[in-house]
């Protein structure tokens, strides 16, 4: 369980509460990171780790 330390270009607000993703991401996570330079992993706002996902920047997680 994380919260976001930022806004997010998804347009989830500071504060938001994600999960690790238990679901396959088919490489978005992966993508993002070779495209920005910046480690991306999938999260997703169901506490069971469910779809729908997106990708954060790692550094955008505060872990709690």
């Amino acid at each position: 369980m994380y919260k976001l330390k930022f806004t997010d270009g998804h347009g989830h607000a500071a504060g938001t509460v994600v999960y690790d993703s238990v679901k396959h991401d088919y490489g978005l996570a992966s993508d993002d990171t070779r495209l920005t330079g910046v480690e991306h992993v999938s999260v997703t706002l169901n506490e069971d780790g469910d779809y729908p996902t997106f990708t954060v920047a790692l550094d955008n997680l505060e872990k709690i």
